[in-house]
């Protein structure tokens, strides 16, 4: 009788123990998957590259002075460019997360400025923005090199009309740039992305962005699963 007792003991604990793993596989999995209907509409407005009408959209989280996005920039983004974005299979999007301070909201607000009065001119110079980087990754994080004279240093050197570039020049440090660049960050927020870079696929974080065959075969399985529909 005893030794039944005990079996009954253990089976109650396993099946307790079973159930907590469940949980927490089940919180797991939905932090990392996004609700992608929501994510993009509000992404709609945000700069983007490849078609609009992309069943398999990606959206970036990032933040011009984390030096793992610029990694992410340098590394990894152009070969997302070559295999699908330049062959119209995805759509991405970028959206500002103001970790760093007041650097990080100088160039989100400058980024926004010419994305509204020179669009055409938006990716170079976010490109630019995280070209400029200092090579040490101590430095991104600890230096002041995102000052006003590099940002507008970079504006002036975009290929846009010179009307373009007193617009934006005058205009960048606006209130209305203030309000964007917050609420890019409280998308962030809204949407729970806990670091940078962080990448969706359709609302899926990609697990390992350094890494890019993992980011392909996020997308790869975005696009068999549109096919399959």
């Amino acid at each position: 009788m005893k030794i039944k007792r005990t079996w009954i003991i253990v089976i109650v604990v396993c099946l307790f123990a079973l159930a907590i793993l469940g949980t927490l596989s089940f919180s797991n999995d939905s932090k990392d998957k996004l609700d992608s209907k929501a994510l993009h509409k509000d992404t709609a407005l945000q700069p983007q590259l490849g078609p609009k009408d992309s069943q398999v959209k990606l959206i970036l989280f990032g933040d011009f002075k984390c030096p793992y996005c610029g990694d992410f920039e340098r590394q990894i983004l152009p070969k997302i460019k070559k295999d699908y974005i330049d062959t119209d299979k995805v759509e991405l999007r970028y959206v500002n997360v103001l970790i760093h301070g007041e650097e990080s909201k100088r160039a989100t607000r400058a980024s926004l400025a010419v994305n509204k009065y020179a669009p055409e001119a938006y990716w170079s110079f976010h490109e630019a923005l995280y070209h400029a980087q200092p090579k040490s990754k101590e430095a991104v994080s600890d230096e002041e090199w995102l000052t006003a004279q590099l940002v507008e240093k970079e504006i002036n050197a975009l290929k846009i009309k010179p009307e373009q570039k007193k617009q934006i020049l005058n205009t960048y440090n606006d209130k209305t740039f203030h309000q964007q660049a917050k609420h890019e960050d409280q998308l962030a927020k809204q949407y729970k992305v806990s670091k940078v870079p962080s990448l969706y696929v359709n609302g899926q974080r990609v697990e390992d962005v350094s890494d890019y065959k993992v980011v392909k075969e996020a997308i790869d399985e975005a696009l068999k699963q549109q096919t399959e529909k």
